[in-house]
């Protein structure tokens, strides 16, 4: 048999096989944008909140009820489309922020009344299917994106009104008009987003991904500009003006994403910085 040179030996000997970290087992999400869809509409309902001074306790632990929740949902995602003699690594993830949600949950209600609770049936239609095409290993699917981001522009009304009957009591008042644009503006501009990193990351260099990118900011953009043209008010034409940021961001960014390296976390970062954009917007709009 050959002997082994010594150099390689040492290579062999001191080397260390990676080990699967705390990403790779559910514990922290790798979607750098999903921070900003999830707090976005959650402040934005704080926000109308504070606006109609009518400040409730129970926002501070749904905040928790939905991170834990949120956590708890990407380890699900993970346990369900593992192989099941790996889905073992996912369940501490997945049994630890369920029980820390539920529990932030439970203290929510203790807060707002029973009937928060009301809250669950318009989210059950959206988080089951996204579950099942996680099953089906399909998550990254634009209907997958499309019903969380439905999910979590949800939570504009949920952060706003304590309960469903409160909503509809209010319905068709400006409170729930409100809350209801913002939630609306709100899912443009993250489900655009969903097509727009696409065009970034799995499907780079695809015309037909970046038309329908450009198409949907396009319409965003006309829509905003109809509501704000002849007679809008600032509020208008903030939004006008930050859909057209968008539609140039969806187009420049791929462009340069053609001749230098643009990562998923600067991808992320970006969006973050517009979704602050959009929350100075709803509290100065």
């Amino acid at each position: 048999m050959k002997p082994t040179p010594p150099a390689a030996a040492f290579r062999r000997i001191t080397s260390v096989k990676p080990v699967a970290g705390r990403k790779t087992q559910g514990w922290v999400p790798n979607q750098h944008g999903a921070w900003a869809m999830l707090l976005g509409p959650y402040l934005a309902g704080v926000i109308l909140r504070l606006r109609d001074a009518d400040w409730q306790p129970y926002v501070i632990p749904l905040l928790a009820c939905w991170l834990l929740g949120y956590f708890a949902f990407h380890a699900a995602s993970l346990w369900l489309k593992a192989a099941p003699a790996r889905r073992g690594r996912y369940r501490p993830a997945l049994i630890t922020y369920a029980a820390f949600s539920g529990t932030a949950g439970l203290l929510t209600l203790l807060l707002a009344g029973p009937g928060l609770a009301g809250w669950a049936l318009p989210f059950v239609p959206l988080l089951v299917p996204a579950l099942w095409l996680a099953w089906r290993r399909n998550e990254r699917a634009v209907t997958g994106g499309g019903l969380t981001v439905a999910a979590a522009s949800l939570m504009a009304l949920v952060a706003r009104f304590a309960s469903p009957s409160e909503f509809l009591a209010a319905w068709p008042g400006s409170a729930a008009q409100r809350a209801v644009a913002l939630a609306l503006v709100l899912f443009g501009y993250f489900f655009g987003t969903v097509l727009y990193v696409k065009t970034m990351i799995r499907e780079r260099g695809r015309p037909e991904w970046l038309a329908a990118s450009l198409g949907w900011h396009g319409a965003l953009t006309l829509a905003a500009l109809v509501w704000a043209w002849p007679a809008g008010g600032p509020g208008a034409w903030f939004w006008t003006g930050f859909f057209a940021l968008t539609l140039v961001r969806s187009w420049t960014i791929p462009r340069l994403a053609r001749t230098r390296p643009i990562t998923p976390k600067t991808v992320g970062l970006i969006e973050v910085a517009f979704s602050v954009l959009a929350l100075a917007g709803i509290y100065l709009t």
